[in-house]
C-alpha cells in the first residue's frame, strides 16, 4: 500500500531540493545540496523497495535530478565560456599600455625657453 503522506513528504524534499541547489550555487558551496539529496536517495531507495513509492514521485524524482544535472551542465559551460573570455581581455589589457604608450609619447620638440629668447645683445652685434 502507497503512503501518501511519506509520498507528499518526498516530493517537497524534491521540489526544496531546487531551491537549496539554486541557493548553493549562488553560495558557490554545494555541500548543503549534496547532503540533501543523499538523504532523499536514500528515502527515494528505502520507499521503492518497501513498495511505498508512488511513480508520480518516483518521475519527479527523476525529472528534478536530470533537471539538475543539466543545470550543473550549464553552469560548468558557462564558468569555462567566462574564464576563456577573462583571459582573453587580461591578453587585450596586457598589450594595452604599450600601445598606449606609443600613441601618447610626445615627439621631441624645442624647449620653449629656447625658442622664445631674444638674442643676446653681443652676438647681435658681430
Amino acid at each position: 500500500m502507497l503512503d501518501s503522506t511519506a509520498d507528499d513528504r518526498l516530493d517537497q524534499r524534491l521540489f526544496s531540493s531546487l531551491d537549496s541547489f539554486f541557493n548553493d550555487v549562488q553560495l558557490s558551496d554545494m555541500h548543503i545540496t549534496l547532503s540533501n539529496w543523499d538523504n532523499i536517495t536514500k528515502d527515494l531507495v528505502g520507499s521503492h523497495q518497501a513498495g511505498t513509492l508512488s511513480s508520480q514521485t518516483s518521475s519527479q524524482a527523476i525529472g528534478i535530478s536530470q533537471c539538475m544535472q543539466v543545470l550543473c551542465d550549464m553552469f560548468v559551460n558557462l564558468e569555462m565560456k567566462t574564464e576563456g573570455h577573462a583571459n582573453e581581455l587580461l591578453q587585450d589589457l596586457a598589450a594595452l599600455p604599450l600601445e598606449e604608450e606609443r600613441i601618447h609619447t610626445p615627439s621631441p620638440s624645442p624647449s620653449p625657453s629656447l625658442a622664445t629668447r631674444s638674442p643676446s645683445p653681443s652676438s647681435s652685434q658681430l
